[in-house]
């Protein structure tokens, strides 16, 4: 039997997902060795539907969830059996299977043999649920040899843990998790990083690397003899008051971590469920990162309920002030599933859209803002990003990164991917 797992690309308009498809790579390595096992990046390169093929497996998010659908359709056009999973197959399930033969509505790690089990069996069901998230502790290794390119920023991606204990009204990943956290043996932790090329960067993957000190400070102390260098996908930013935490961080060779700031607004932090964010402490914990040498990427969402045009403003003044090395902004979006998604559609706020995943992308306004009319949030969401995007100011993140050695080559690439990303969103 041959399985093709498949990770479709963003739509139009998004950023290309320039790291390998982990979930993947972890469902490979789950998989019986008798079942041949291949993997396919659409961001990478495009689908071989003429391969030979038994069964399809495309995880899915809602910035892949159109392309999902024309990969699936055209499987099932052939003939051949799909499943879907993923947060947004979770959220969603009814819409994905108008195109699946079957539905993944959580973590697979203790039921994947069950499920390719009832495949075989010509038995399988129609969706897939679980009431806990499934541990992932002593789990097989992923499959990481098959999914290595050289196109990608790193082939080197580890996750340490799942989920995260808050539940932020407009994400999707609290939705999912539910305040659980899932993690990995230290011992399997350091297996799989021996496993890769340890002279190339690591990218670490988690929701919120540091959700608790102690266990991030175990972490690290045990990376310390490898002598390697990595950097992490995500924190929240109340976690990382601790200086011994961040000193650890260092010595075991982080070089930038990606920081949840979202918004300078309090009272908005306090309406989206995220109040233990402080801005008082916002620029200490960037100047913290960097005087022990490590790089911070901000990430911020624009339009959340109690943002004003000033904030938008406010934001960008921080961002600049504050000297931060790489970005991430976005407009928010009402993921499905979300507190906040609810609310909008309980108060008639949410712009209905019947081909809204074959449209979406970050720049498009699907709500109707609070305290600003749609017009002020597109228009100051363009400027912020293409402020902030321009040229000069990529320049200057770069140059500082390079005057005090904080990983200029990933500053740069961060950099440059990111005036891509909005020249390509902004048109």
């Amino acid at each position: 039997m041959k399985l093709k797992l498949i990770a479709p690309k963003c739509g139009v308009g998004q950023a290309t997902n320039l790291y390998p498809p982990y979930v993947l790579a972890t469902l490979a390595g789950l998989t019986p060795p008798d079942i041949e096992v291949v993997i396919e990046d659409q961001n990478i390169k495009d689908i071989d539907y003429d391969e030979p093929v038994d069964l399809v497996g495309i995880t899915v998010i809602v910035h892949t969830a159109s392309n999902a659908f024309k990969i699936a359709d055209e499987y099932r056009r052939r003939g051949i059996t799909v499943f879907m999973g993923g947060v947004f197959v979770e959220a969603c399930p009814e819409e994905c299977l108008k195109h699946a033969d079957s539905v993944i509505l959580c973590e697979v790690e203790q039921i994947w043999k069950d499920i390719l089990a009832d495949y075989f069996s010509g038995n399988y069901k129609q969706r897939y649920e679980l009431s806990e998230r499934p541990d992932i502790a002593g789990l097989p290794l992923p499959r990481h040899d098959l999914v290595k390119n050289p196109k990608y920023l790193t082939n080197n991606l580890i996750m340490i843990s799942k989920g995260c204990l808050n539940r932020c009204q407009f994400c999707s990943g609290g939705s999912h998790w539910k305040g659980q956290v899932k993690t990995k043996n230290i011992d399997d932790v350091i297996k799989e990083i021996q496993s890769l090329d340890m002279n190339e960067p690591y990218f670490i993957l988690d929701d919120n690397l540091i959700w608790n000190a102690e266990f991030a400070k175990e972490i690290f102390k045990a990376l310390i003899p490898l002598k390697i260098h990595w950097i992490c996908s995500g924190a929240c930013v109340d976690s990382v008051e601790d200086k011994e935490l961040i000193q650890l961080a260092k010595e075991s060779g982080c070089l930038a971590m990606l920081l949840g700031f979202e918004t300078v607004n309090e009272k908005t932090l306090k309406n989206s469920s995220k109040g233990f964010n402080k801005v008082e402490n916002y620029y200490k914990t960037v100047q913290n990162f960097h005087e022990a040498g490590i790089a911070v990427q901000g990430s911020f969402i624009f339009g959340l309920d109690g943002d004003t045009v000033d904030t938008i403003h406010d934001t960008v003044q921080f961002i600049k002030s504050s000297e931060l090395d790489m970005l991430t902004l976005n407009m928010l979006y009402p993921y499905p599933g979300t507190p906040f998604r609810t609310k909008l559609e309980r108060e008639g706020r949410l712009l209905i859209d019947e081909n809204e995943w074959d449209n979406f992308t970050y720049n498009r306004l699907m709500f109707i803002p609070k305290n600003m009319t749609r017009e002020e949030l597109e228009e100051g969401f363009k400027w912020a990003t293409s402020e902030l995007a321009s040229a000069k100011e990529c320049a200057k993140r770069v140059a500082r990164a390079i005057e005090y050695d904080y990983a200029p080559d990933y500053i740069y690439k961060q950099n440059m991917q990111f005036r891509k990303h909005v020249l390509s969103m902004l048109k």
